[in-house]
Order: C-alpha cells, then sequence, then structure tokens
C-alpha cells in the first residue's frame, strides 16, 4: 500500500520579542495568508491527509490549526510532539517509523534546518533550505511506516507559497 508523507516547514513568524522564548514566537499576518494558500493547494488537488503530527513551537502548532482549518481537517487528529521543536533526523525518522499503518497520509509540520534535510534525506534529492509554509511530498511503495529509510521515497513534489500567488 503506498504511503505519503508531506513535510511541511511552518508558516513565516514573527522575529522573537524581548522577554519571548523562540518557542513562543507566533505567525506574522504574512505567514497566516501563505499557509492558507498551501492548504488551498492540498484541497484543490485532492491530496489526503489522514493526521498531523506537528511540533509544539507555537508557530508550528498555528501553522497546524490554520492548515487544518483550511482543509476543514478535524482539529483532534492534531498530535502535537515535543520532540519536533528542535528534532534532529533520527528522531523524525523515529517517529516516522513508529507511525501506525493504518496511517497511508501524514503530514509532518517542523522547522529547519531539519525539515529540509530530512526531505533530502529520503528522496536524495536536492530540495535546499526549504521556504516557510514551504511543502514536500514524498511518495513511499512500502507497506509499512517502519520500513521507511535513506532514499527510499520519491519527490513527488516541493510546493512553496510564491509559486501559488499567480495561479
Amino acid at each position: 500500500m503506498p504511503r505519503t508523507l508531506y513535510l511541511l516547514r511552518h508558516a513565516q513568524s514573527a522575529e522573537k520579542q524581548i522577554g519571548q522564548t523562540d518557542k513562543e514566537r507566533e505567525l506574522t499576518p504574512v505567514g497566516v495568508k501563505d499557509i492558507i494558500l498551501i492548504g488551498n493547494y492540498i484541497q484543490k488537488n485532492n491530496l489526503p491527509v489522514d493526521i498531523i503530527i506537528s511540533s509544539t513551537a507555537e508557530r508550528a502548532k498555528t501553522t497546524s490549526r490554520y492548515l487544518a482549518d483550511t482543509l476543514r481537517f478535524d482539529l483532534d487528529k492534531i498530535i502535537e510532539d515535543e520532540e519536533l521543536y528542535e528534532a534532529s533526523t533520527r528522531t523524525f525518522l523515529e517517529l516516522i517509523g513508529k507511525l501506525g499503518d493504518e496511517y497511508q497520509n501524514v503530514l509532518c509540520v517542523g522547522h529547519n534546518p531539519v525539515i529540509s534535510y530530512l526531505a533530502e534525506y529520503l528522496t536524495k534529492a536536492e530540495i535546499g533550505d526549504m521556504y516557510t509554509a514551504g511543502l514536500v511530498i514524498i511518495k513511499f511503495k512500502l507497506n509499512s511506516w517502519a520500513d521507511v529509510t535513506q532514499g527510499n521515497g520519491e519527490l513527488e513534489n516541493y510546493i512553496y507559497p510564491e509559486m501559488l500567488y499567480f495561479n
């Protein structure tokens, strides 16, 4: 059974304010607009999402919620994972490998640089530094998430807001 992994970098966030931690940074109005644009792209192209897994940083959680609202996705199906805030590629791989095989289409919201590294690691494609609200779509011809490893994913697409403004 083929599987799809969507890797989404959180939308644009404000600079850290005095007295604020990095984890508390919020989305900018541009970030909100961008994630709604990405959500509309997902919806327009009938890309199924079974579950959303998000970092616990405010900018990632808010990105997940705006995306869920745009997709009319049940907010209760968003899983917030503390380890994704400052995750390594290994942490992401462990999380993916433990996913239940009842999920065919998983969307993870995370941060750079790891989200970009992970996309390249899984696909062997050159993606570079993902844009904020950038979405990488990776297909796997696997029966289980436990079998996901380096280079066995196929990069189906890489979408970012600037590509969609004129479409």
